[in-house]
């Protein structure tokens, strides 16, 4: 008897750590080899610590080791007193056959084990799925405000640009010698209309500057005139496209000299401007007003 108990040891240890599922690969093949020849002794020790460990009281208490449960699992075996009384009232053996049941429901316990671990996966690729679309979507919806705001920015920069370069025409204009600055007003057709030709006669240049203009139509352009000794001369043609300032430079105007320029005109003509004034005047404005020429 003392050998039979000696030779149970090691398959006590083997069986609680099987019973706990704490063995590895090969220890776990060895104990199924041994089971599989397992004498009536081992057999019930197999059964008394499989409805130990699956009693609801028996669990793993925090910060306990897996050697640990194994020693308390062992230790709530019957004793050996126990285990002498209970085999002289046992009934008979029970082949090593009737194990059979257990062995499909401990297959039966690895399937079912696989396939909660198949479904918890599923569900862990389909949250990362989801969580990246969002991510995807975020980063879809920073990108077009972010191109919206550089549009937004590149545009205030361009008018900032126009206004400096504007700034800058002026500055050269009235840095020379001889710069006349003529105010021009709406006549009945616009009378709301009204505008500023800052002219350096010498170069033959001006900027005019309009404000309170009807839009052109597609076939009409406004025409700057240069009235010199009472005849109109066509400066050049611009366009306008709202009723906000506008800045309009021209260069290489017709030779017109403070002694015989006496106004300047804005009239509305078919597209790329008249010879002659043809049609409606929209703004006027004489020498005499800022005492220019006489």
């Amino acid at each position: 008897m003392a050998n039979e108990h000696s030779h149970n040891e090691p398959f006590k240890e083997l069986c609680a750590g099987y019973v706990l599922q704490a063995l590895d690969e090969d220890e776990r093949k060895a104990f199924e080899k041994m089971l599989e020849n397992a004498t009536e002794e081992q057999q019930r020790l197999y059964r008394e610590m499989r409805s130990i460990a699956n009693q609801p009281s028996f669990t793993k208490e925090p910060g306990e080791t897996s050697e640990s449960l194994k020693n308390r699992l062992i230790n709530q075996l019957p004793s050996e007193e126990d285990d002498a009384g209970a085999e002289e009232t046992a009934s008979p053996p029970v082949p090593a056959v009737d194990e059979d049941p257990s062995s499909e429901k401990d297959g039966d316990e690895e399937e079912e084990e696989k396939e909660v671990e198949a479904f918890n996966w599923a569900a862990f690729s389909a949250a990362a799925s989801f969580a990246l679309l969002i991510l995807s979507l975020s980063l879809l919806f920073y990108s077009f405000n972010l191109s919206s705001e550089i549009n937004d920015q590149q545009a205030e920069i361009t008018e900032l640009t126009n206004e400096l370069s504007q700034k800058e025409e002026i500055l050269a204009i009235l840095e020379s010698q001889d710069v006349d600055m003529v105010l021009m007003s709406g006549l009945e057709i616009n009378p709301d209309g009204y505008g500023k030709v800052i002219w350096d006669s010498e170069n033959r240049r001006a900027l005019l500057q309009v404000s309170n203009l009807p839009a052109t139509p597609p076939d009409k352009e406004y025409q700057l005139w240069i009235i010199r000794n009472n005849e109109p001369v066509s400066a050049g043609v611009f366009a306008v496209n709202n009723t906000s300032n506008a800045f309009f430079k021209f260069e290489e105007m017709a030779d017109a000299r403070n002694d015989s320029t006496r106004a300047f005109a804005v009239t509305m003509e078919p597209e790329g401007g008249m010879p002659q004034p043809t049609g409606d005047m929209y703004l006027l404005g004489n020498m005499n007003r800022n005492g220019g020429g006489p």
